[in-house]
């Protein structure tokens, strides 16, 4: 299994070409809401996210003002990647030896949520996700839930195809070769 050190720097200068920063607490529960009311779904708390990015140094990213596009990043270690595909992961309070602390070997990438409540919101949301999940995490495994029928036709556009076991509805693309990376 491959693992590598996540660029913080650059993740950061990535996501804020299309917008995202990390989210403070308000933030991240304004955009834990949308996601609610876009999806129809119990989204994890800010709670949570916060606590989860308190580790990781990367996990709540928002965009707008007010906010109007979220996307959850739970970047994973070994046993994390083995906990997903297994089923064991718990998306909104993952275990201490499934998240990928800061500084620590990444092994694979879970995204929690990514939405947006406008057209030019969503763009963003679309635009950060490909560019972070090839120029930042093309090394490893990424994985997220098809919460929804937009979320699926959205995941596979970007490569994303369905996988047995595992989490419930649960979508991943493995790692990218180098001309997939080179072509984006």
């Amino acid at each position: 299994m491959t693992e590598f050190l996540i660029d913080y720097s650059r993740l950061a200068a990535r996501a804020e070409e299309f917008g995202f920063r990390r989210g403070a607490f308000l933030e991240l529960k304004a955009g834990l809401q949308l996601a609610e009311e876009l999806t129809g779904q119990v989204m994890a708390t800010p709670e949570s996210i916060t606590w989860i990015d308190s580790l990781t140094g990367m996990t709540g990213w928002v965009t707008g003002s007010p906010v109007d596009g979220i996307f959850i990043s739970v970047p994973l270690t070994a046993a994390g990647v083995a906990a997903v595909r297994d089923g064991s992961f718990v998306p909104g309070w993952p275990s201490l030896a499934h998240i990928c602390e800061q500084g620590a070997l990444c092994a694979g990438v879970y995204i929690g949520i990514y939405a947006g409540a406008t057209k030019d919101a969503r763009r963003r949301v679309m635009m950060a996700a490909a560019v972070v999940r090839v120029d930042v995490f093309g090394a490893v495994p990424c994985f997220a839930r098809g919460a929804t029928e937009d979320g699926k036709r959205s995941m596979a556009s970007l490569g994303f195809q369905p996988i047995e076991g595992g989490l419930s509805d649960l979508w991943g693309q493995d790692t990218l070769s180098q001309s997939q990376v080179d072509a984006a």
